[in-house]
């Protein structure tokens, strides 16, 4: 009987982190498809990309969109509990400027010209936007810093609005 139980106990040990990581995957990538399907309803003249993360990066989903020289690149990253994504929010509001967005998540920060990062739950979302054809005309590169900062946040919205129910 002690050797069932042992046995039993083993198996269940072992067998446990895989569930967690394959539920973790699963509903990551649940989360990826509603976004696809929330933003190409919304910005059906973005053209979307599959970006695929490194190989040991199970908990990430990375996406691009594309429209004339935008590029807007959205990472969805799945922590193992809301301590650990707070804990890296924390990191990034170093560099960072709160943003007080309540709409986003539960938190959420600015940085740079155009990126904007938010926590849900155990998931953070960083958004971040490149104009692909740069300009070293100031007055023009003033422009384009406004309207990447303008399309973060408003892609940052989408996608919070995507998965608020999720």
């Amino acid at each position: 009987m002690k050797i069932v139980i042992t046995s039993l106990f083993f198996f269940l040990l072992v067998s446990a982190p895989r569930v967690v990581v394959s539920q973790t995957s699963s509903e990551l990538n649940s989360f990826g498809e509603t976004i696809i399907s929330s933003l190409q309803a919304k910005k059906s003249e973005w053209k979307y990309e599959s970006v695929s993360p490194m190989s040991s990066s199970d908990n990430v989903i990375l996406q691009q969109w594309s429209f004339e020289n935008e590029s807007v690149r959205i990472a969805v990253v799945s922590h193992a509990s809301v301590r650990d994504a707070v804990d890296a929010m924390q990191v990034l509001a170093r560099g960072g400027q709160r943003g007080g967005d309540q709409q986003l998540g539960e938190e959420d920060v600015t940085w740079g010209r155009g990126t904007v990062s938010f926590r849900k739950r155990n998931l953070t979302v960083n958004v971040s936007v490149v104009i692909t054809e740069p300009t070293l005309d100031l007055a023009e590169a003033r422009k384009h810093e406004i309207n990447q900062r303008k399309i973060a946040k408003e892609f940052a919205h989408l996608v919070a609005s995507a998965i608020k129910d999720k």
